[in-house]
Formats: structure tokens, sequence, C-alpha cells
């Protein structure tokens, strides 16, 4: 999609349609299209005049100009009131308008931006209105022998004064590449198993290491065996597909310090091995490797912005199977930080193949640790599909994950981590034990990954419910959603902004 911004006017423009924002109870005609109305001979002006024209958030009307301007249509999108809008309701706003001028099979859009920079500034409000554009044309385009064609947005411009292109086209920067990064997440989580194999997985992130000159390594089974990562070669003993550990370095500073850990759950498909999951949405288990999908997004993302901070990116990627091999319950696995794991349920593996992250992580220079996991059902149960669930060991690493989350527009809650909880996951004859029971499932499976961050500051995404959409909204069609890619992102760049500054 191109995306260009010019500083023409409104009337001037080829774009197929012109989305311009009205603020609800507004009568005053926007400036930017006040050369149109005269053109028009007034006709604007009457339909704001005698309250034809809605600004009720998220409503939209196409006008037509009947040949009198460069462009065909215009449609008036609804802003809500001017006080409360806030950059999440423009993204949605955008998102909406954008799916219903693909509707009228308008694939050439312009935007013009006239009072939403008053109100959210010139770089916000172009941020917003592009990250919400490319977020709704997302699609995937299947594996059909005949493909139906659907309108897709070939072209987006934004309009603005002359004296704010600059910081519209930083805005419109920043957008891009998380738009582009949380787009790449659906593709991977959209992609079915027997197309994304853990082998395919780290080929596709080996590309997008090489793309932005980040060093990657891939660990495959005998590399585990040498590091004693019990707990990933567990898992994947049960399934003809070999395991991989995906290890990617982004260093954006000149030393190899304060470096973020990623450490992202790379199931590609779960069966649940041998604690069989039943039969009835199991096709939705490719999606369980949701938590790979975001660090490889973020870092398509954090590639193109170019921060100044070090990540270390860690997947563990591999199936989890039954068969005559399949790790059993009562099994005792050893990881690979010397701990031992009594397995109870082999369908609680996540936290397992984690373990070995969180460790090698460690290993390779993480000084804090995010994991991201489709990790339990009891976090669905806990807080629905709109919200992650979040833990952690550090207050001050956890208040910097909710400030990105909350600028990424993304919604994350804090469960607690008390002592207590430890004493479900107490083997007795092991150092843990996979499954601390129903009871504060999503605490217990996090608590358990916690345990292999050793000291390092840690927070734990548990994505169960907002890594999958079962039904389209405005942002996102129905499947991978891309969450918590935009969070990890702006972590890093507001780190990169508070280093500068300091």
């Amino acid at each position: 999609m191109k995306i260009e911004v010019k500083s023409e006017k409104l009337q001037d423009c080829t774009a197929q349609c012109v989305l311009v924002g009205v603020f609800e109870g507004e009568q005053d005609l926007p400036a930017s299209l006040k050369d149109v109305d005269e053109k028009m001979d007034g006709a604007l002006t009457g339909l704001f005049t005698n309250g034809e024209i809605s600004g009720k958030k998220k409503n939209t009307q196409f006008v037509h100009t009947f040949g009198k301007t460069m462009v065909r249509r215009i449609m008036m999108v609804g802003l809500g009131k001017q006080e409360e809008l806030s950059f999440e309701d423009m993204r949605d706003i955008s998102a909406r308008a954008t799916k219903e001028a693909l509707r009228a099979e308008a694939t050439q859009l312009a935007f013009a931006l006239d009072r939403e920079a008053d109100a959210l500034g010139a770089f916000d409000a172009a941020h917003a209105f592009v990250e919400g554009a490319m977020l709704a044309n997302y699609r995937f385009p299947g594996y059909h022998k005949e493909t139906e064609e659907k309108p897709e947005l070939e072209e987006l411009t934004i309009l603005c004064a002359g004296d704010t292109a600059n910081e519209v086209t930083e805005g419109i920067r920043v957008a891009e590449a998380l738009a582009r990064g949380t787009n790449l997440a659906r593709d991977l989580v959209n992609m079915p198993s027997n197309y994304l194999t853990p082998t395919v997985l780290s080929e596709k992130a080996k590309e997008i290491a090489e793309r932005y000159n980040m060093k990657v390594e891939i660990l495959d089974k005998a590399d585990m065996e040498v590091y004693g990562m019990g707990g990933l070669l567990g898992v994947s003993q049960g399934s003809i597909e070999p395991p991989k550990l995906i290890a990617i370095k982004y260093q954006g500073t000149d030393k190899w310090e304060n470096v973020i850990g990623f450490v992202g759950k790379g199931i590609t498909f779960d069966s649940g091995g041998i604690s069989l999951k039943p039969g009835a949405g199991m096709d939705e288990m490719k999606g369980d490797m949701g938590g790979a999908a975001a660090v490889l997004g973020a870092l398509e993302a954090i590639g193109t912005l170019k921060p100044a901070v070090n990540i270390a990116a860690v997947i563990p990627t591999t199936e989890n199977m039954p068969s005559g091999s399949a790790l059993k319950p009562g099994d005792v696995i050893t990881t690979m930080s010397g701990k031992t794991v009594e397995i109870l349920n082999t369908d609680a593996e996540g936290r397992l193949i984690l373990a070995d992250g969180m460790s090698y992580a460690r290993k390779i220079g993480a000084s804090y640790l995010i994991d991201l996991a489709t990790l339990t059902g009891a976090a669905m149960v806990a807080l629905g599909t709109c919200t992650t669930a979040a833990l952690t060991n550090n207050e001050a690493l956890m208040e910097e994950v909710m400030e990105a989350a909350v600028e990424a527009g993304e919604l994350v809650w804090r469960l607690p981590g008390y002592k207590p909880y430890m004493d479900q996951i107490k083997s007795q004859i092991a150092d843990l034990k996979n499954t601390g029971g129903r009871n504060a499932g999503a605490i217990t499976a996090g608590l358990f990954v916690g345990e292999f961050a050793e000291g390092t500051p840690w927070v734990h995404l548990d994505i169960a419910g907002t890594a999958w959409a079962d039904k389209a909204g405005d942002l996102s069609p129905t499947g991978g959603t891309g969450a918590m890619v935009r969070t990890l992102a702006k972590l890093v760049l507001r780190r990169a902004e508070k280093t500068e500054t300091d």
C-alpha cells in the first residue's frame, strides 16, 4: 500500500474518496471543505446547517460532489465529542471508515487532517489514522483454489497543512512500522501448522533478522541436548517435527548491556499431547505460537524504527503431539536451569518450553525478561478475550509495560503473585510440578515461568484470550490479532526516548 503526505487542497485531490472528520454537534463547516463547498454552490453548508451531517462517533456518510471537484465522493466521519477524542478513538474511527470505504469499493483514499491535529497533535492524529487504516485493511489470503477478489486499500494520502508535514510524516513512519509488525504476527498465527512448522518458523525468523542486520542463531535438537533443555526436548519428543530454539540479538547501542529479553512461546500446534484436548476447536491450536508471533512482529517494527536499545529475543518452538514416544503424565524432566519438573498434565506444555527459553535469554545477556504466551484458558475465564493477563516480580518493569500498553491501546491487567500460590506448584518428587490445578490457573502457570527468571526483573503476559478473535471487529478480522506487538515495540521506543533525554 502506498502512503504519502500532501499539502494540497481537498478539491484538488485525485483520490476516489476523501475522508473528513466531523465532531459531534458541529454546525460549522470544517476548513478543509470550504473551497469544495463553494464549488458545490453551498450544498455542504446546507447539510451542516440543517443537522444532516452526524458527528456521532464512527458514523460515516458519503456525500457525492457530482463532478464539481476532482474527488468524486467525500466521506463524513463522526469523531464524537471534541473534548473526548483520544488516540485510541482516532485509530478505531479510522478502521471503521476504512472498512466502509472498501465496502463502497473505494481503494484510493485521502484523509483531510484538520481539527483532529488540534485535538491530538499532528503526529498522533496521523499515527492513529494510518495505523487504524492499515490494521483494518489486513487480509489473510488463505489457500483457496480460486481467490475471491475483495477490495483492498491501494493508496492512502494524508492531506495536511505545510507546517505540520514533518510531524505527520514521522507519525506515519511509526504507524506503518507498528501496523506492519502486527499484520506479520497475524499472518503467522493464521498459517496452518502443516505450513508453519518449527523449521519454517525458524526460517521466517531468520529472514526478519537478516533483513535488519540482526544476529540470529538457530539451535537444533543436538544443541538443546548439550544445554540440557529438558523442557523443550520433552515437549517435542512426541512429534516427528524437529524442535528449534530461535535466538535473535538486536543491538542498538555500542555496548551489549541493559538488554531487554523477549521470550515467545512457539508451539506451532498443540494437541495437548497424551493429555489430549477435546476435538472441538482444536483447529485453533495452530495459533498456540501467538507469543512467538508477537516477538517476531515486534522485531519487524523495531528493525524499521531502529531505536537505541538492545534486545535478546528467544523463541523455543515445537509441536505438542501424542505418540509412543511422547512425554507422559508422571514423568520428571530436568530443565536447562537444572530445576526438575514433575509432569502432571502434558497439555501444560507452554511453561515447559518457556522455562528453557527464559534460561537461554539470560545466558545471552538479557537484563530484563518479558515472556509472551497463549498459556492458559484460565486467563480467558478471568479476563475474557479483550485483556491480557500479567504477572511480575518487579514493580518498575511492570509499570513500564503497563504504560507502553496504554500508549499502544492494548488492555493489560495485572494478576497477584503472592507467595501462597507457589504452594500449588510444589512437587513431592521434583522441584516443581507443571500444573497447580484448577484454582488460580493463570497465576500458577505464570509463577512457574517466573521461577526461571531467577531474580532477573520479569513480566509475564498471558495472551491466550487476546491473540485470537472469534469474530471480526473494526481493527481485525477473525483469527490472529497480533496482540502485544505494539506494546513491545512501544516499550522499546519509550526506553530509547528516555535514554536520549537522560
